[in-house]
């Protein structure tokens, strides 16, 4: 069959449906100062160290971190002064075959997930367990060049919750320029997620989306986003439609610093975010 020629292009995750669009509508707004440094001590091993000051993060906070990767197989991890632990393992067990478990342990909380991925030649499918009992599968199929469709199915063992969802993204332009995507599901009462991005030239990407959730007090909500890529610097900004207003910046000072500015404004909630961050590579 032509729709499922091994010429066409593999469609990703069903996660990364509105990736396009996700990567200009995420800012990196944080509250109060923020320092990173990063230091490689191999090829393969890496550290990082996290301090937090002010902000939501309270008066003072410390994060400890270490990392392990090769071809195969990648190591994070992550603990706080709280005694909050944070662990991911991805695991490339054969050349279409993904393993991927995170976890989370605290005295307040705990959660785990698996993800086992099949990456075809034109198709995605994915399998997953959530901690608690939920368990659900994905699939993403490549019908053109231009066009993928998937759908998702989820089961709660031993609750009578279960439900699913189909999509679909198109992409055009003579480099994938501009993708749209829409999903609807079963959500709730149901729902109803779309998803636009353009690339206008190399350095200036815009994107929106849309969403509606049946019997959400919010109803519809959407937003705007845009970056601007400079030589040494990344301008993103989003507007919401519960009047936030958001913007990060991101300059390299020197190929191992970086300083972090960022905002969040909702003069109607009287919500407002400052952050300053610096992050050093070794």
């Amino acid at each position: 069959m032509v729709f499922f020629s091994r010429a066409l292009p593999n469609p990703g995750r069903y996660e990364e449906l509105k990736a396009q669009a996700q990567s200009i509508m995420t800012p990196d707004v944080f509250s109060g100062a923020r320092f990173e440094f990063n230091k490689s001590l191999t090829q393969r091993f890496a550290t990082l160290h996290n301090i937090f000051l002010g902000g939501e993060a309270g008066p003072g906070s410390y994060e400890f971190g270490a990392n392990y990767g090769d071809e195969s197989l990648l190591l994070q991890s992550r603990v706080d002064m709280q005694g909050r632990v944070n662990g991911r393992v991805n695991a490339q067990l054969t050349d279409s075959v993904l393993l991927k478990l995170q976890a989370q342990a605290g005295a307040d909380t705990h959660s785990f997930k698996a993800d086992l991925d099949y990456k075809g030649n034109s198709n995605t499918a994915s399998a997953y367990y959530m901690g608690g009992g939920l368990v659900g599968v994905h699939y993403m199929q490549s019908l053109s060049e231009a066009l993928a469709v998937g759908g998702e199915g989820f089961y709660h063992l031993g609750r009578p919750v279960y439900g699913g969802a189909g999509c679909a993204r198109l992409t055009w332009g003579a480099k994938g320029e501009n993708a749209a995507s829409a999903k609807v599901g079963t959500f709730g009462n149901g729902a109803v997620e779309l998803a636009y991005s353009r690339k206008v030239s190399p350095k200036v990407g815009l994107a929106t989306e849309l969403s509606y959730y049946h019997g959400n007090p919010q109803g519809c909500t959407f937003g705007v986003g845009y970056e601007f890529a400079l030589q040494k610097a990344t301008f993103k900004g989003l507007i919401q439609s519960d009047t936030t207003c958001s913007a990060a910046l991101e300059e390299r000072i020197s190929p191992m610093a970086s300083l972090l500015l960022s905002a969040s404004l909702n003069h109607k909630k009287k919500d407002y975010k400052f952050g300053l961050g610096i992050v050093i590579s070794s």
